[in-house]
């Protein structure tokens, strides 16, 4: 997915002055408006050049298209790929730089309405301050260019061309605004739904653990003193036809025996579906990244440990929607033999190299450790943060 300089580069805690990312749709909508503005900016100039005409008493040279089109090349850079901070910043520079050279070679105050173009990119990156600071330089640096100049059109630069910048600036700002806004929403949505499906979760398994320990003191308790009686009557009692009623009187109880047991197994095992609808909820319940779920057929929990693998998804929605850019996030549970693995993994940019874990990896690894388990999280060069969380089979007991 697209995001340029309109994506969120915050890595758990430090946050850099980009802007929350916004719909897919609408990152190439705002790129080919840019393009379409620099090259109807450009047009005139290139018009002129074609006809052999000049602009301000000054022939169009053809080394005017190097920076011009170098321009364009920086503004579709920085609109499609997904770049660090730095590089996004770096590619404004050029941008700017660009710009002041098509002055430098064409004097011609017009040539600062290019700068519009870099004004929504600034206002789409940063805070007011920083969208304004720029500005202001950068509108600095064409007069000082055209300064050089004859004839310099000064008046038009301070006026049209920087109401133009400004107007562009407040509508990025505003765009940005409502984008920080919905992914905050989509934060608070994802973090009420995962704490709705643990409390619906917690109260069907005390249910169920109810139900379980009922039919087993209860019906299991009658059954087997019911299997021993007849056991004894077997024995007493006299051959014939009422020995074999006996017998067969002891083979329903013992089968209804067994037929408890596996009541309460079934039971007891209905805490995997419980966790895969509510990992399923969890997915549902936030609009982007796209999450996918997926629970192996053998994985049998506790209602501990099933509402700390729901927290520690909780944590790698939350770290996916408000850190990683991610468009995807993919949440498995396995079972190994030994204990139960989930492993989170999102497609978003990952931050190479050791950094302190923020206060949700903190919880989810204290988390697990109560229940005897680990976290282990993966870092690398390539896009993608993995988060794995593993719990025993048999959490340790407490004393």
């Amino acid at each position: 997915m697209t995001s340029g300089l309109w994506s969120s580069r915050e890595r758990y805690g430090k946050s850099a002055p980009m802007a929350g990312k916004l719909p897919l749709r609408h990152d190439w909508t705002f790129c080919v408006a840019a393009l379409g503005l620099w090259l109807a900016y450009g047009w005139p100039v290139l018009t002129q050049y074609r006809v052999g005409g000049t602009i301000r008493d000054v022939a169009v040279s053809p080394s005017w298209f190097v920076p011009f089109c170098l321009m364009g090349a920086a503004v579709l850079a920085a609109m499609t790929l997904k770049l660090p901070s730095k590089a996004q910043w770096i590619l404004l520079g050029l941008e700017l730089a660009a710009v002041v050279a098509m002055t430098a070679i064409v004097p011609w105050a017009g040539i600062s309405s290019f700068l519009v173009v870099i004004a929504w990119q600034v206002g789409m990156s940063a805070g007011p301050k920083k969208a304004l600071s720029w500005v202001a330089f950068q509108n600095l640096a064409i007069l000082g260019t055209l300064a050089q100049a004859v004839n310099p059109d000064v008046c038009w630069v301070l006026t049209k061309s920087l109401a133009l910048q400004l107007l562009f600036v407040f509508t990025a700002q505003a765009l940005r605004r409502e984008a920080e806004a919905s992914r905050a929403l989509a934060q608070t949505n994802c973090e009420l739904m995962s704490a709705q499906a643990i409390v619906a979760n917690r109260v069907r398994d005390a249910e169920r653990l109810r139900i379980s320990r009922e039919l087993h003191d209860a019906w299991g308790h009658e059954l087997t003193a019911l299997g021993l009686q007849l056991e004894i009557a077997s024995h007493v009692a006299e051959p014939g036809r009422a020995n074999y009623h006996v017998l067969k009187a002891k083979g329903l109880s013992r089968d209804l025996l067994a037929k408890v047991r596996d009541v309460v197994a079934t039971l007891r095992e209905a805490e995997l579906c419980d966790l895969k609808e509510a990992l399923e909820a969890l997915a549902q319940s936030v609009p982007t990244p796209a999450i996918h779920v997926e629970v192996s057929s053998d994985v049998r929990v506790s209602p501990d440990q099933a509402h700390a693998l729901m927290r520690c998804a909780q944590e790698a929605v939350t770290n996916a929607v408000k850190h990683a850019e991610a468009a995807n996030l993919w949440l498995r549970v396995t079972s190994d033999g030994k204990g139960v693995r989930l492993v989170a993994h999102n497609d978003g940019e990952a931050r190479a190299g050791p950094a302190s874990p923020g206060s949700g990896l903190l919880g989810m690894r204290e988390r697990l450790e109560q229940l005897g388990g680990r976290l282990a999280v993966r870092r690398g060069a390539d896009p993608g943060f993995t988060v794995e969380a593993w719990l025993p089979s048999r959490p340790p007991q407490t004393a």
